[in-house]
């Protein structure tokens, strides 16, 4: 069998993509958006919609008129994307989600509260890349060789001491080094094992370079990865809330930091919710 190359790769993920797009087409053009978000659930939390019943995960995108029962001592937290309104729901209960707001069929009455209207919208934003990201989640995608930067690459990073990311053969060692670009004067290294380093110490603003290289003869050992720490004055800063109270309202961070073109960042964040609930398949592909 013929491996895959890395461009035979890209062409097949942007056919999966053509082809769940041609399969939305075919279902209705007039599929309904979703309503409502789910940013937490524990227990026992089913969703029935179009007559079809499911487990409720986090993540899920719910369409208008959808049902939700919480069984006995379950519980679960879904925000309204058009009134940026939090929803607390605690079983046993029934609750039809309506278009303004969930009406009780049977239970207590949902805690409800207001979150920012910027972190909603990034939710619905999120909707179209939940449906690719879990369509594509069968893709492997293959470095073209030992070593594989994972991140950051080329992306803007939020905070002062990044934790780079790498793929590696088991147990052998990597030296690793950041540059700041502007001075070409290395500002941190390090040789480990493991897959994850956290810089030690915090980086001023600008643009870094980093390198990840072998301990060892091995042909295609070296790789490197840059990323630019952003400027205290930069905007996503005064509208990303440094509260997270809660798995859910840690999940709405995560899908924020998406919005605001911080994939790095959330990707860390991502990775630490689905170690918390490795049953929710929606954060594993988020983690990747």
């Amino acid at each position: 069998m013929t491996t895959p190359t890395p461009v035979s790769i890209c062409k097949l993920k942007h056919l999966l993509i053509w082809l769940v797009a041609c399969l939305g087409l075919l279902q209705g053009v007039a599929r309904a958006q979703g309503v409502a978000m789910a940013l937490d659930r524990s227990g026992d939390v089913d969703v029935t919609s179009a007559s079809k019943t499911a487990r409720l995960n986090v993540l899920d995108f719910l369409p208008p008129d959808a049902e939700v029962r919480l069984a006995a001592g379950a519980s679960a937290t879904l925000v309204y994307l058009a009134t940026s309104q939090e929803w607390q729901f605690s079983g046993p209960g029934r609750y039809v989600l309506q278009t303004a707001k969930p009406a009780v069929v049977q239970g207590a009455a949902p805690k409800v509260r207001g979150i920012p209207a910027p972190s909603a919208q990034a939710m619905a934003k999120l909707e179209p890349a939940q449906r690719e990201r879990m369509a594509l989640g069968a893709v492997v995608m293959r470095s073209a060789g030992p070593l594989r930067i994972v991140s950051p690459d080329n992306v803007d990073v939020l905070g002062p001491r990044p934790t780079l990311l790498w793929l590696a053969p088991a147990n052998l060692p990597v030296r690793l080094s950041v540059t700041a670009l502007a001075s070409q004067t290395a500002v941190a290294q390090i040789v480990t094992a493991a897959l994850q380093w956290t810089v030690p110490a915090d980086l001023p603003p600008g643009d870094y370079m980093w390198r990840a290289e072998l301990m060892s003869d091995t042909p295609g050992g070296q790789r490197s990865g840059r990323f630019r720490i952003i400027a205290s004055s930069d905007e996503r800063r005064s509208r990303l809330s440094a509260s997270q109270d809660g798995f859910a309202q840690r999940v709405a961070y995560a899908v924020t930091l998406e919005n605001e073109d911080l994939p790095h960042d959330a990707l860390l964040l991502w990775r630490a919710l689905a170690a918390e609930r490795p049953d929710e398949a929606s954060l594993k592909q988020w983690a990747r």
